[in-house]
Parts: C-alpha cells; sequence; structure tokens
C-alpha cells in the first residue's frame, strides 16, 4: 500500500512539486477511512493512530531506499562498477528485509492497542485504500 502511496505522491510531486497539502488531505482521507472500516472506538483510536503513524514513518522510509533504487536512471545503472552492483542488490534486498522485520515488530504493537480481529482488518483495510487511492487518481487524471 505504502509503496503505491508514495509512487502516486512522487509521480504528483514530478509534475507539480511537492504539495504538503496533499499529504495532509491523503492523511485525513486514511484516518477516516480506516477508522470507519476498523471501527475504531475512541479509546482504541487513541491507541492505534500514534502506533500506526509511527510505523508508517518508518516503513515510508525503507520504501523510499526502495524507490530511489527503482528510479535509478539507465545511464547511472549500466556504468555501475562489480563491487556496486553487489552492494546495491545487497542494499536492496535487504530494504525488503527491513521492511519484513518493521511489519513483524509493529505486528506485536498492533496487537497491544486493538483487538486481534481489528488487526488483522487493519492489514486488509490497508490495500483497500490502497485501491481507494488508485481509483482516486485515474479518476483526477482523465480530468486533467
Amino acid at each position: 500500500m505504502l509503496s503505491i502511496f508514495s509512487f502516486t505522491v512522487m509521480v504528483a510531486q514530478e509534475r507539480r512539486g511537492p504539495s504538503p497539502e496533499m499529504f495532509e488531505k491523503i492523511k485525513a482521507e486514511k484516518v477516516s477511512f480506516f477508522t470507519s472500516k476498523l471501527d475504531l472506538t475512541p479509546i482504541e483510536a487513541q491507541a492505534f493512530w500514534p502506533v500506526y503513524n509511527e510505523f508508517e514513518k518508518k516503513r515510508f522510509d525503507i520504501q523510499r531506499q526502495i524507490h530511489e533504487f527503482e528510479r535509478m536512471p539507465d545511464e547511472k545503472f549500466t556504468n555501475l562498477s562489480e563491487s556496486e552492483i553487489e552492494k546495491m542488490t545487497s542494499n536492496y534486498i535487504g530494504s525488503f528485509e527491513k521492511e519484513a522485520l518493521l511489519l513483524k515488530e509493529y505486528n506485536k504493537q498492533f496487537l497491544k492497542v486493538l483487538p486481534k480481529k481489528k488487526v488483522l482488518m487493519m492489514y486488509r483495510t490497508e490495500n483497500e485504500f490502497r485501491s481507494h487511492l488508485i481509483r482516486e487518481y485515474r479518476k483526477n487524471q482523465k480530468k486533467e
């Protein structure tokens, strides 16, 4: 989900420049979407959002590293030495490992602040929100 969100934001930024308003709008929409889908009580929401926001920030940082590699210009990519290639492949795979470890670590924290069923629904809701963002992005592209 985060990778699609990151990609959408990065594409939009490349075209129009950074937009803090866009980040805030998406964040507010996500809070509303998750709170509704997960049927969070005020107490649950108060405990959940700080943990989720911390998790999302760390995951975003990892995803940014992955995207930097994936968006590397062809000319730089073709001029890499063997040792640089080896290092980059290791770093690339390591980013996915970091993301998996982060998810495992935060899953434990989510289970401390939400009922198990809502934690499971949270993962599903992330995918639903990603699909929602993609639909909105496409709808906005057609308008432009």
